[in-house]
């Protein structure tokens, strides 16, 4: 009964591109897996962190290759903005922090379209080889919990890339290019404004600028964190916005220092070194910093509103378009292209008597009477697996798949739709309903798990259309009929 019912026949043609050998066969299938017409590329919104501190971020939208890497993400941007890809680090900011910085060479399938993604433009490789590191930087305030009488902290803000020369990593230094690139959203007094032309204090070795003394060890090296990746060493002389110094005298503060640097994990959660002043920081792409604030130094000179004010670029202000519409005739289509083998999946010749990247083409030589048609919406590949929500527009009634029948002495197929399975959710979870039409009074309804309500035919068409049913016109005055045997090599009841 199933065969009878539910069973159809495929043709499948093999062509040797070398010797022109034609293998036809013939394999029986009780559903049609259809593909969907798959999109190459995929929009995405980004906000593009600036080196100029007196700049706001810019959110863009861009659009990226589905298939592609993080680099694809940085040479859209940098059409749209200007800024070299080279100078870009890609990061996935969550809860004040850096969740994820990315290499170059990542798949963009590791970026959702929820995920809040913030480009950083750092600076081009110093000419002159000098060494530098980029830091994570995270704004935390210290707080103080009343019923244990201790102090804690809190994360807040957006965090920072800073690039620094090694050989100038000292706090005071630290503490000027950070001020620097904080000072769009923090204002100190004119009277406390950081000063670069203090008075000498201590001494200096004159030649490289390094502050005489102890060297303070610091190498922190984090890589156990998931998703922390290091970054490209870049020179923050090359940077626009970035305080040019002479020397580390030059770098002593005349005032009060408004926040203390602590040494944090990637997360920025945990302390795990104090930093003393007047003292070379050996640091490197690994390693994150903490700026700490006392809550009323943050209430005073923090300006919450424009440290989280960004501006939008134009390509954000344009329409999306649409998705598109795919009809089901589109689907068989496709199915039914003639395709090349990958090189991975050759085809043996009978004639050559080696595997060989034959032409395959599937046609559709008998159809059932039932004829079940499963939408192929799961998309898998070496890095992209996702759920397609393309809306595949299906006839209730009237579907015609006589022209898509190649075998001649085939009557008319004609049929209509009797039942839809739907599915909610991704991969591995989801829930199912369903559309069914009801033999004898001929009225739809839905049906989601033990609920059942009158249903109308204008909300069938959906994009969570999974597997169709359509019965064939006539279909008792119709039997399926076999191959041809002189035209089939073989045929796999497998």
């Amino acid at each position: 009964i199933i065969v009878d019912i539910f069973h159809g026949l495929f043709k499948s043609t093999l062509v040797c591109p070398k010797c022109s050998k034609v293998s036809v066969t013939f394999d029986p299938f009780c559903y049609l897996t259809l593909p969907l017409p798959l999109r190459r590329d995929r929009p995405m919104e980004v906000t593009l962190v600036y080196a100029a501190p007196q700049r706001r971020p810019v959110q863009y939208r861009v659009v990226v290759p589905m298939m592609g890497a993080i680099s694809d993400l940085c040479d859209s941007l940098s059409k749209l903005s200007g800024v070299p890809a080279e100078n870009m680090v890609v990061t996935d900011v969550y809860n004040h922090r850096f969740h994820k910085i990315f290499q170059m060479d990542e798949g963009l399938n590791h970026i959702m379209p929820k995920d809040d993604i913030f480009v950083y433009e750092v600076c081009k490789p110093s000419e002159d080889g000098s060494e530098c590191v980029t830091l994570s930087v995270y704004f935390r305030e210290k707080t103080m919990r009343q019923s244990s009488n201790t102090s804690g902290t809190v994360l807040f803000g957006q965090p920072l890339l800073i690039s620094v020369l090694k050989h100038k990593l000292t706090v005071d230094h630290l503490y000027s290019v950070v001020l620097e690139q904080i000072s769009r959203y923090v204002k100190l007094p004119l009277a406390e404004e950081y000063s670069t032309t203090c008075p000498d204090k201590g001494t200096c070795n004159g030649s490289n600028g390094v502050v005489e003394g102890d060297i303070e060890e610091m190498e922190h090296q984090d890589s156990g964190q998931e998703g922390k990746e290091k970054l490209a060493e870049v020179d923050p002389c090359h940077c626009e916005g970035y305080m040019q110094v002479d020397s580390a005298r030059d770098l002593q503060p005349c005032k009060k220092q408004h926040f203390t640097f602590s040494l944090v994990n990637s997360s920025g959660t945990s302390e795990i070194n104090s930093i003393v002043e007047g003292k070379i920081l050996k640091l490197n792409a690994f390693s994150a910093l903490a700026i700490d604030w006392d809550s009323d130094t943050r209430r005073l000179l923090f300006d919450e509103q424009e440290a989280q004010a960004f501006e939008k670029h134009g390509s954000m202000l344009q329409p999306q378009k649409k998705k598109a519409v795919v009809a089901l005739r589109d689907c068989i289509e496709l199915f039914t292209t003639m395709e090349t083998l990958g090189e991975h999946d050759p085809w043996y010749c009978p004639n050559c008597k080696k595997h060989q990247q034959a032409t395959k083409k599937f046609d559709l030589w008998s159809l059932p009477r039932i004829l079940v048609v499963h939408l192929k919406r799961f998309s898998y590949s070496r890095y992209w697996r996702d759920k397609l929500d393309t809306v595949v527009e299906f006839p209730i009634r009237g579907l015609n798949m006589s022209e898509f029948v190649c075998d001649p002495r085939a009557g008319s197929y004609v049929y209509d739709l009797i039942a839809v399975s739907n599915h909610y959710g991704a991969m591995g979870v989801g829930h199912y309903t369903a559309y069914a039409k009801n033999k004898v009074d001929g009225k739809w309804y839905y049906f989601d798990d033990s609920s059942v309500l009158l249903a109308s035919e204008d909300q069938i068409v959906t994009k969570a259309a999974y597997v169709l049913f359509y019965q064939r016109r006539n279909s008792e005055e119709h039997t399926a009929p076999s191959p041809p045997q002189e035209e089939c090599d073989g045929m796999d009841t497998n």
